[in-house]
């Protein structure tokens, strides 16, 4: 009796360990996602631009996966360990960060959704090889089992997921929600939804647009935008009181 309870009890174990969801989370060496994230744009760092780029990258001889036709004119965020510690540095890797963020759910909005604990990477930074730039540093899988604010999400069941991006400061912004508040660069990319794979199914790559494991959406490669610049209170200043000199100046002639 004894000996039939324990292996009730390992298999309940085991079942309990099956059900919980994963995902692997990683960009780099996969079949069907890979994606860049960029700087902000040249000539409107203000505004976000998504999609999958054309662009071939030097390290792996592909585009982003799928392959797309968005035209980017900021750099990869990363590629080096070394360089200025502005947010203006885009290639050390070491100042700008990824996280994962999630809900349980088909197409949850992206307004919905939470950063998940413990999936925080820096970007590549392998001084020899810029085609490392814009791939972010993390080979781990995240498991779905509600521990440590995680969201529960059973395998076989949809997760509806996408990706955060800011400049770090050198430690100074451990997350996304205190870079947004402090006002430097971040980014979000688009979501997508696919369903979690349980033990011992292989976790699925994230979820790119037209993937066999894509139920809804895609997250695709994304720039980072810049908040926009205001003018230093001597500026203005200097603006104003040019401005009344043209006026006096306009009543005196008429």
């Amino acid at each position: 009796m004894k000996k039939t309870l324990a292996v009730l009890t390992l298999l309940a174990g085991a079942v309990s360990g099956y059900s919980q969801g994963q995902v692997y989370i990683g960009d780099y060496g996969n079949s069907d996602f890979q994606i860049t994230i960029w700087s902000p744009q040249v000539a409107t760092p203000t505004v976000e631009v998504t999609g999958n780029s054309a662009a071939n990258n030097v390290l792996t001889g592909t585009s982003d996966i799928p392959a797309g036709t968005t035209v980017y004119t900021g750099v990869p965020l990363g590629g080096s360990a070394t360089g200025a510690t502005s947010a203006t540095d885009y290639a050390n890797g070491n100042l700008w960060s990824v996280q994962l963020y999630a809900a349980a759910g088909n197409n949850v909005a992206a307004s919905s959704l939470a950063a998940v604990p413990g999936t925080v990477a820096n970007f590549y930074t392998n001084p020899s090889a810029e085609g490392y730039a814009g791939l972010y540093n993390s080979t781990a899988a995240v498991t779905f089992n509600g521990a440590n604010g995680t969201p529960t999400v059973a395998a076989g069941s949809p997760v509806t997921l996408a990706l955060a991006a800011w400049y770090n400061g050198g430690g100074a912004y451990a997350s996304y929600s205190a870079a947004k508040a402090a006002g430097v660069p971040t980014g979000f990319s688009t979501t997508g939804t696919e369903n979690a794979a349980g033990a011992p199914n292989t976790p699925p790559d994230l979820p790119a647009p037209g993937a066999s494991q894509t139920l809804a959406g895609g997250i695709t490669s994304f720039s980072l935008t810049a908040p926009a610049t205001t003018p230093e209170p001597s500026t203005i200043a200097l603006g104003i009181m040019g401005a009344s000199a043209f006026l006096m100046r306009l009543r005196r002639k008429s």
